[in-house]
């Protein structure tokens, strides 16, 4: 059999798998669908600062910038101008709107990734993508977990409020996940539609 024949034959096999292959839909624990229906600051006073966050956050005792929102979005320790901030409670809602502004303009950004992967590869490896995706955003998940337990102390506030809001977002992102996968499981068509569904709706 010549070359391009094989290849072409090869070609059909793993096309043939992948409308075959059955992917498996994780189930999130019922505290992580709890946590993902949380309020997380979009209808707060500081709505404003959610939807238009702007590029730095005057506060009375400091100024936070895109830099330390990515870093807040990681696991401590935290910057020490924002856990030491004197007006940090007083200022919390504030800094919590922005925080999710920035989170979900992460958010935003990654489910467009996954719809450009969808675009150029088979449902069976995009299943893969993304259940290596959960898996990994489980073991965050976890992590932030055992953050806000170790930090529940009144002079860690600060660091056990912004886990704490870590946890819920990764909550969400978990049930976001999850619904990707059971949309793929149905076809890559309903994919596209739950995912463009989904950001329309942050845009």
């Amino acid at each position: 059999m010549p070359y391009s024949a094989r290849e072409a034959r090869r070609q059909e096999n793993r096309q043939a798998y992948a409308k075959r292959k059955v992917i498996v839909v994780p189930e999130p624990s019922e505290v992580v669908q709890a946590l993902s229906s949380m309020e997380i600051g979009e209808d707060s006073l500081f709505q404003h600062l959610y939807y238009s966050a702007p590029p730095e956050l005057e506060l009375s005792g400091t100024t936070l910038t895109n830099t330390d929102f990515e870093i807040m979005m990681g696991h401590p320790p935290y910057p020490s101008h924002i856990i030491s901030l004197a007006s940090f409670e007083s200022d919390w809602l504030k800094i919590l709107a922005v925080f999710h502004g920035y989170a979900t303009r992460t958010f935003v950004s990654e489910q467009a990734k996954w719809i450009e992967e969808a675009a150029v590869h088979d449902r069976a490896s995009l299943s893969s993508k993304l259940t290596k995706a959960y898996w990994i955003l489980m073991k965050e998940w976890e992590q932030f977990g055992v953050d806000v337990r170790e930090h529940g102390h009144p002079d860690h506030l600060p660091t056990e409020f912004i886990a704490f809001q870590n946890r819920l977002w990764t909550s969400r992102r978990l049930m976001w996940l999850a619904d990707d996968l059971k949309h793929l499981a149905e076809g890559t068509e309903a994919f596209f539609e739950a995912s463009q569904a989904r950001l329309s709706h942050f845009m």
